[in-house]
């Protein structure tokens, strides 16, 4: 083949029809041919040439970030081991307080770093971190940008001090807890967090961090429940570890979660022999609040508590959207879907109504109803949602949010005014069909629902669903977002749980709350609120608003009005309150809680404004302080959560750590100590691997410890290899 191809120059003289010729061109072809390979040969070395010269000279440069720690803390150095581990949690009203003691022991001559990968609840903030040495000394957390934190750490770890770092990963799930361990020492850490609770389908549900990400040695576990007064209440907790404890079956009930009526003691010494859940979940009854709420303030902080239970429940209309892309069929998300979707249309009544419109390449790729909820019409759409397939290859969001949103509000122009009007949305994927562009999508939908009529709901499955633009977009509708996570609760579960509490007996909607201090009506002396406006109010669900309250010369109540569409029509609810300041412990608990509940919302806001104009972003929240001046109003919102987080001492997802500093209370500054790095030697290399790649990644945060080379590297072997291939395949023909 080679020779052939070599002779494609000749060609011409094959016309002379003369023998002689043909066989002297044998030998110049082949010394075309030979040319030909040794001029490819040369190229691809030329071209490996200049690929490993921009390698190396992009390996010697320096990452962009600046100011990054001493050494990577992505993973343990020398030789530890968390010899203790004990658990402590209190339940008391809608706060779930835990505080975790943790005993790592250094086996090396050198300072060495333990790092400890806790699975918190999402909606959990870390209120205090202490280091105790050896002889009781404490040394307590401060909450700084992350930057300063870490650098702060490992001053601290190089010198030989005992200490300790804590930050949240992208997820806000997962949170690293970095432990500085003096040479052949211990140290002793106690973290403190808060997870705030919310009454739903009449129960508050509650998650306690029961292990870390690893094996330990010894557990000590101990939980208790109680009410307002600090009376101990019944819970149920799902707690089901064989060789530790195995509920009896009178105990259990439908949920797998075992009934309690007091504390909870586990003492478990071979922990390594166990299984145990990284999370464990309870909940329990907390009973009616009264019908026009409850109200709490200091004078400086309120909480207001809603939840009328006299109510009867409102016609809605529904259009549900289903993603039928391809991607569904994988980890049985189509079918979980279709499970979710026919139990919740069970639950509908005659006086409601529904549309199921599935989506994929086109907006509508097919469409069931409009229909009542009657008994036929009920069972005629499960039998359309049981046949829907998950073929379509690509998925056309912006058509499909529009299509279903002018098919809502054609619904809610024909029907009556106390008649609640929602759009579901349950997808996997990012918009790769149509309109594409995130910033456009969001706008035209807002655009479109302007008045707000129509309430959008959107569930997105984790890891390829675009929460960001999904989460955006019920924020700026009226609605609400959830993720379907994985390795919690199965799917299907997941999402009739989320319809269930969200949607299932609409009460209210269109909730406003409004507050207002001594005989004003302007409330002009409340600031900083969380949440005030509800699209809708489900039955069993509660409305909970925090704020602020200027200090003023006057009259200190704090005053409520509650407004919303319900069954009767417009209904108002007021209820005043008198700052209470002989309780200092709820004080500084009402503090914390709207701390962060405000930077949770803050920074919902701050994710959306990636792709949303700063026009809009401003319609979407009031800030604390009205100077400012930033062209992008989304840094004003990130610099109030920063500041707010510092103030309340919170450890919030991209934005703060906290970090214990001895300041040589405990132990004397040792300038000569020597910090292992690569498990075995002082000084030594770190190593090159990662011992959990995922949780490493999601800790790395705002730094980026890989720089652009490695990426680049890799990208240059590929091609080296990929045109290697090509020429021994395509040029010589092997």
């Amino acid at each position: 083949m080679a020779e052939q191809s070599g002779l494609v120059s000749d060609l011409p003289i094959k016309n002379t029809a003369v023998a002689e010729p043909m066989s002297t061109s044998q030998p110049s072809s082949r010394v075309n041919s030979k040319t030909l390979i040794w001029a490819c040969i040369g190229t691809v070395t030329v071209i490996a040439i200049i690929v490993l010269a921009v390698v190396l000279t992009q390996k010697s440069k320096e990452p962009k970030e600046v100011g990054d720690p001493p050494i990577s803390v992505d993973f343990s150095t020398g030789v530890s081991l968390v010899t203790s581990y004990a658990i402590e949690t209190t339940v008391r009203s809608r706060l779930a307080r835990t505080t975790i003691t943790v005993e790592v022991a250094n086996a090396l001559d050198c300072s060495s770093i333990h790092v400890l990968s806790l699975q918190l609840p999402l909606n959990t903030r870390i209120t205090s971190l202490k280091t105790i040495a050896n002889d009781g000394c404490t040394t307590t957390g401060d909450v700084k940008e992350i930057r300063e934190a870490r650098e702060t750490f490992m001053e601290s770890a190089s010198n030989g001090l005992p200490g300790a770092y804590v930050e949240a990963s992208q997820d806000s799930s997962t949170h690293s807890l970095q432990v500085a361990i003096p040479p052949l020492g211990t140290s002793n850490v106690e973290l403190v967090l808060e997870q705030l609770l919310k009454q739903r389908l009449d129960e508050v549900n509650f998650e306690i961090p029961l292990a870390p990400n690893e094996k330990v040695d010894s557990v000590v576990f101990d939980l208790k429940v109680e009410d307002t007064v600090g009376q101990p209440v019944d819970f149920h907790v799902g707690l089901n570890v064989p060789g530790v404890y195995e509920p009896s079956v009178e105990d259990s009930n439908s949920s797998n979660k075992t009934g309690f009526s007091g504390p909870i003691h586990l003492d478990i010494p071979d922990a390594r022999q166990h299984d145990l859940p990284q999370v464990i979940r309870g909940k329990y009854n907390p009973g009616k609040l009264p019908e026009n709420g409850l109200l709490y303030t200091d004078g400086r902080c309120f909480e207001h508590f809603f939840h009328p239970a006299s109510l009867a429940p409102m016609p809605r209309n529904f259009v549900f959207l289903l993603d039928t892309s391809s991607s569904m069929q994988y980890n049985s998300k189509i079918e979980s879907a279709k499970e979710a979707l026919t139990i919740f249309i069970d639950s509908l009544k005659p006086e409601d109504s529904f549309t199921i419109q599935s989506f994929g390449n086109t907006g509508t790729e097919d469409l069931w109803g409009s229909g009542p909820g009657t008994v036929e019409e009920k069972e005629d759409a499960k039998q359309f949602v049981n046949a829907l397939a998950a073929s379509s290859w690509e998925t056309n969001l912006h058509e499909a949010f529009l299509e279903g949103l002018l098919r809502a509000k054609h619904d809610a122009e024909v029907s009556d005014d106390n008649v609640a009007t929602i759009l579901v949305v349950l997808s996997d994927g990012y918009a790769s069909r149509g309109e594409t562009n995130r910033t456009k999508i969001a706008e035209h939908i807002y655009e479109l629902n302007v008045e707000g009529t129509v309430k959008i709901f959107s569930l997105g499955f984790q890891g390829s669903a675009d929460m960001q633009l999904l989460d955006a977009i019920a924020l700026m509708n009226g609605g609400v977002s959830a993720t379907i996570l994985q390795g919690q609760d199965d799917f299907a579960a997941q999402i009739t749980n989320f319809l269930d509490s969200e949607i299932g007996s609409v009460l209210m909607s269109d909730v406003n709350v409004n507050y207002s201090t001594g005989g004003s009506n302007t409330g002009s002396n409340v600031f900083g609120e969380t949440q005030t406006v509800f699209p809708v109010l489900a039955g069993g669900y509660e409305v909970v608003v925090r704020g602020l309250i200027e200090e003023f010369d006057g009259d200190k109540t704090l005053n409520t009005i509650t407004s919303a569409s319900t069954m009767e029509g417009i209904k108002n609810w007021e209820l005043s309150a008198m700052p209470d300041n002989d309780d200092a412990v709820k004080s500084s608990l009402c503090f914390q809680s709207y701390a962060h509940d405000r930077i949770t919302q803050l920074l919902r806001l701050y994710d959306a404004s990636d792709f949303l104009g700063n026009d809009l972003i401003k319609k979407l929240v009031t800030l604390s302080k009205k100077d400012c001046n930033e062209e992008e109003f989304a840094k004003c919102i990130r610099a109030e959560a920063l500041a707010l987080a510092t103030e309340a001492n919170v450890v919030a997802k991209g934005l703060t750590a906290m970090v214990t500093v001895d300041d040589d209370q405990c132990m004397k500054l040792d300038e000569e100590a020597e910090v292992c790095l690569d498990g075995t030697t002082p000084d030594g290399t770190p190593p090159a691997y990662e011992s959990d790649s995922a949780s490493a990644s999601s800790y790395r945060g705002d730094y980026s410890y890989e720089s652009g080379a490695s990426a680049l590297h890799h990208s240059s072997v590929y091609f080296f290899v990929l045109l290697s291939a090509w020429f021994f395949i395509a040029v010589l023909k092997i």
